[in-house]
C-alpha cells in the first residue's frame, strides 16, 4: 500500500521532511506544493527550499507548482488507483463541481475514467441533475447510479488490473455507436499543447470518446501540467474547454488562448 499524504503531528527536521517528500514521490510519481503542505504541515516557502535542495541533488525535477521524481521512467509511470485518489482531493472536488455546474438537464454526457471525472460525477449527483451518462469507469457508474434521475450506461470491456477502468474492443465498439453532447475527459498530462496518457489501450478509449461527443471538456488538476506521457491522446485544438484548479503555465495558457480553448479555473475552498 503506498504511503498516504496524511498530516504529520510533530514538526520534522529538514532531513526528515525531505525524506518524506521523496517517499511521497516514489508512491505517486508527482506531487504539488499544496499536497505536500497539507501532508507535512509546513509552509509553501519551506517546501520550495526543500524541493530546490532535492533538485540540486538530482532527486527530483521541479514542475509548475510541484515536483516529479527524476529517476522514474515517467512517460509510462502511473500511480495505483488508491494512490491517485489521495492526490489533490480538494482541488479535484472544485474542478468536478465547476464542470457539473455547467452541464444542462437532459444532456448526454460521457464520463471518461479517472479521479477528477469521478469528482464531476459526484457534482452531478449533488445537483440532482437529470442526465444520460456513459462511462467506462465502474466507480463513476456506482456514484452516478445513486441518482434516480441519471440513466447510466456502462461500456463493456476488460477491467484493467488495479483500477476501475474498462478497456478493450467491446467498449470501443460501443463507443463508436454513440453521439453524446459532452465528454468529460481526464488526462495524465497536458504538455506543450498535447494531451497524453501512459498506455495505448487507455488512449484508444479516450480517442473513441472524442469521436463520440460534440463538446470536449478536459478536467485536470495543477499537477498534470508536467512532462508528456507515453502516448498522445490529442492536440489541444480538439478541446473546447479546460477545467483546472490553477491557471495553466504561461506558455500553455498562450497555446490554449491561440486555439480558442476556454479555461475555467475552479479555486478550491
Amino acid at each position: 500500500m503506498p504511503p498516504s499524504l496524511s498530516l504529520i503531528a510533530a514538526p520534522l527536521l529538514p532531513t526528515q521532511r525531505r525524506a518524506r517528500i521523496v517517499t511521497f514521490l516514489r508512491a505517486h510519481g508527482a506531487v504539488t506544493l499544496t499536497q505536500l503542505s497539507q501532508a507535512l504541515g509546513v509552509s509553501l516557502s519551506t517546501l520550495r527550499r526543500d524541493l530546490d535542495e532535492l533538485e540540486q541533488e538530482g532527486v527530483l525535477e521541479r514542475t509548475h507548482g510541484g515536483a516529479l521524481l527524476r529517476q522514474l521512467p515517467y512517460a509510462t509511470f502511473e500511480p495505483e488507483s488508491a494512490a491517485a485518489a489521495e492526490l489533490s482531493q480538494t482541488e479535484k472536488a472544485a474542478i468536478g463541481t465547476a464542470a457539473a455546474a455547467r452541464l444542462q438537464p437532459g444532456q448526454s454526457v460521457i464520463f471518461d475514467s479517472g479521479t477528477t471525472t469521478l469528482a464531476a460525477a459526484r457534482g452531478v449527483v449533488a445537483r440532482g441533475l437529470p442526465l444520460v451518462a456513459v462511462t467506462n469507469d465502474l466507480e463513476i457508474a456506482k456514484v452516478l447510479g445513486m441518482a434516480a434521475n441519471v440513466q447510466v450506461h456502462v461500456l463493456g470491456g476488460r477491467l484493467r488490473p488495479g483500477s476501475h477502468t474498462l478497456v478493450g474492443e467491446a467498449g470501443l465498439a460501443s463507443a463508436a455507436e454513440l453521439r453524446a453532447d459532452v465528454l468529460l475527459l481526464g488526462a495524465h498530462a497536458l504538455t506543450d499543447g498535447v494531451v497524453s496518457e501512459t498506455t495505448p489501450e487507455v488512449v484508444a478509449m479516450k480517442q473513441a470518446f472524442l469521436r463520440a461527443s460534440a463538446a470536449h471538456w478536459l478536467l485536470l488538476d495543477g499537477s498534470k501540467f508536467r512532462p508528456r506521457a507515453f502516448v498522445r491522446v490529442c492536440e489541444i485544438d480538439a478541446l473546447h474547454e479546460v477545467f483546472c484548479d490553477v491557471a495553466p503555465p504561461a506558455a500553455e495558457a498562450r497555446r490554449l488562448h491561440k486555439m480558442h480553448v476556454h479555461v475555467t479555473v475552479a479555486v478550491p475552498r
